[in-house]
Order: C-alpha cells, then sequence, then structure tokens
C-alpha cells in the first residue's frame, strides 16, 4: 500500500512538471512571436501599412522583408522569410497563387531564380494589396530592364531600391502607381 501511494505521488508530481513545462513552452513561444511582431514594426516605423486582415498585413510585412532580401542579394535569407510567409498565406486562406510562388521560393537557392519568382509573387499579390489597405500607402514600382522584359515590385517607400539588380543597378525603376486607404 506504502509502494502504491509513493507510485502514485510520483506520477502525480511527474504529469504536473510535464504540463508546467508545456504551459512554459506554449508562454514562451507567444512571447517568441509577440517580440518579433514588435521587431517589425520598430523596422517599419512610419512607413507602417496596415491592411485589413492582420493575416494579410503580415503577408505583405514578409513580402517586403524578401524584397529586401533580394536587394541585399541573400538568398538564404529570401528562403527563410519565404517560408514564413507560406505558413501566413495558408492561414490567411484567399492567396493560393501567392502561397504557391512563396513555397517555389522556400524551395530554391539560386538567387536568379529567386528574382523571377519575386516577380511572379508581386503579380500574386497585387489582388491582396489594391482596396484592402487601411493604414499608410503602397507604391507598385517598376523597372523596365528586370527579368528580360520589365518587372513590377511594391514597397512601403517611394524610394527606388531595386530587388532585381545587383548594388549598381540598385535605383533603377519608377513608382507607376500608389495604393492608398480605401
Amino acid at each position: 500500500m506504502k509502494n502504491l501511494k509513493l507510485k502514485s505521488a510520483v506520477m502525480i508530481a511527474f504529469i504536473l512538471s510535464v504540463s508546467n513545462f508545456t504551459y512554459a513552452q506554449h508562454d514562451h513561444s507567444k512571447m517568441n512571436m509577440e517580440h518579433q511582431n514588435k521587431d517589425m514594426m520598430n523596422h517599419y516605423g512610419n512607413n507602417m501599412v496596415k491592411l485589413n486582415d492582420e493575416n494579410l498585413t503580415k503577408a505583405y510585412m514578409h513580402y517586403t522583408m524578401i524584397n529586401e532580401a533580394l536587394v541585399e542579394t541573400n538568398a538564404a535569407k529570401v528562403q527563410m522569410t519565404s517560408k514564413m510567409l507560406v505558413e501566413i498565406l495558408n492561414s490567411y486562406g484567399k492567396a493560393s497563387d501567392a502561397a504557391q510562388v512563396a513555397t517555389q521560393l522556400a524551395s530554391t537557392s539560386d538567387i536568379k531564380e529567386q528574382r523571377v519568382l519575386f516577380s511572379d509573387l508581386s503579380s500574386a499579390f497585387e489582388p491582396l494589396l489594391k482596396g484592402n489597405i487601411v493604414e499608410g500607402e503602397i507604391f507598385k514600382t517598376f523597372c523596365p530592364m528586370a527579368n528580360n522584359g520589365g518587372s513590377y515590385w511594391f514597397s512601403n517607400s517611394n524610394k527606388i531600391e531595386n530587388p532585381y539588380m545587383d548594388k549598381a543597378m540598385s535605383g533603377c525603376g519608377s513608382v507607376k502607381e500608389t495604393f492608398k486607404p480605401i
């Protein structure tokens, strides 16, 4: 009987420690996400864009991070951010074309291929952005020399930082349209 009580007490202690550990892990991951969101907000500062859906806003933030990684010619960062974008787009549920292209972006480490795919991602993003802005502005920018015929991209700034060209041509392009809040 004494042995059974001891085993029961050990089992209860084990279950309590596992549940506390699980709760702590869940709480820690939630704090991590909140920290990442704050970092993004600080990064974008006054150029913050809000769309009419939280997941869509996050998706656009990740799109701009991919853009920045391409400007930096950082293929690994493009892949990592594209993986995160796929998760967000799947949560949003209304962007299968963009999710498909983001999946392709996440699977290649070739910067030239990533730049071609980014053009496709930009095309898939346009209907998600137009008419869905609540705060801020999005600039639709075009480079006639990108991808053998020209390509568009979206930015929170009218300053040209071309994701398709290397540093020598990073200022190539012009704003063609500005999307404003509805």
